[in-house]
């Protein structure tokens, strides 16, 4: 099993929060694609519920666990996407995503695609950035890979207890923590770069993590406006991820070592 690291806890909230507007709504038609086997109590309906008590388990791992949701008469601008680990078997979380948008349900267009760091952590949830700036009516999600394709008791699976997407909101007073506040430069690099944040509240930690959750290096927050000159020690070329966490919300960042 690869190594996991501990990460945030953010509570799901169903209007404006620290990243603009969410779209993903429990009164809306979400559908699984795919083939799909769910314990009864598991199905694709809890992806969305609001509760992370729920999860949406998929024992049918060939084809990934992935699900449609239909925004009905509205449209949206999806420019983040926020996953919660579901209670059980971390071996069951999944490693990447990606999503897609559809104005007809038939036709969907990519739209971004990451990884997603390996966590022993339970009902923790984490912020990652996606890029696009089209309106869909329908979003696709898929995860293809699992932490461990065991899915901690011999059974290949992947599990989620929520997922969310944002509507970026420009003009949010006050807000408290948000990916746009976060800037890692250069990027790419050699193992060498500074992080600079603009937003108002304490970060509480900052660590380095490669693509299966080892941690490289903890780096310390304090007082942070911009942190200069982070070496990463004695690193390969590659995809490697930079964890912020304040007040219970964790912001990632992808920077890529050359």
């Amino acid at each position: 099993m690869k190594k996991i690291l501990l990460a945030s806890t953010l509570l799901f909230i169903s209007i404006i929060n620290a990243q603009g507007i969410s779209i993903l709504d429990p009164s809306m038609g979400v559908t699984s694609i795919g083939v799909v086997t769910s314990p009864l109590g598991e199905e694709v309906d809890k992806i969305i519920d609001g509760d992370i008590s729920t999860k949406f388990l998929d024992f049918d791992l060939a084809d990934g666990m992935g699900f449609i949701v239909d925004l009905g008469t509205l449209s949206s601008i999806a420019t983040y996407i926020e996953i919660t680990t579901a209670n059980d078997f971390p071996e069951r979380d999944p490693i990447d995503f990606e999503v897609s948008g559809s104005t007809d349900g038939t036709s969907f267009t990519i739209i971004d695609t990451g990884s997603v760091i390996c966590i022993l952590d339970r009902f923790r949830t984490r912020l990652y950035e996606i890029t696009n700036t089209d309106a869909y009516s329908f979003y696709r999600v898929n995860y293809t890979a699992p932490c461990d394709p065991s899915g901690g008791i011999g059974i290949p699976s992947i599990q989620l207890a929520e997922v969310q997407l944002y509507e970026a909101e420009l003009g949010i007073e006050n807000h408290q923590f948000s990916g746009d506040d976060v800037i890692v430069y250069p990027n790419p690099n050699r193992g060498s770069f500074s992080i600079k944040y603009s937003g108002d509240t304490t970060i509480d930690m900052v660590k380095v993590s490669n693509l299966s959750g080892q941690l490289i290096k903890m780096i310390d927050p304090k007082n942070l406006i911009e942190l200069k000159g982070i070496m990463l020690p004695n690193v390969a070329t590659g995809l490697y991820f930079v964890e912020l966490i304040s007040n219970n919300q964790t912001v990632v960042k992808k920077i890529q070592v050359n």
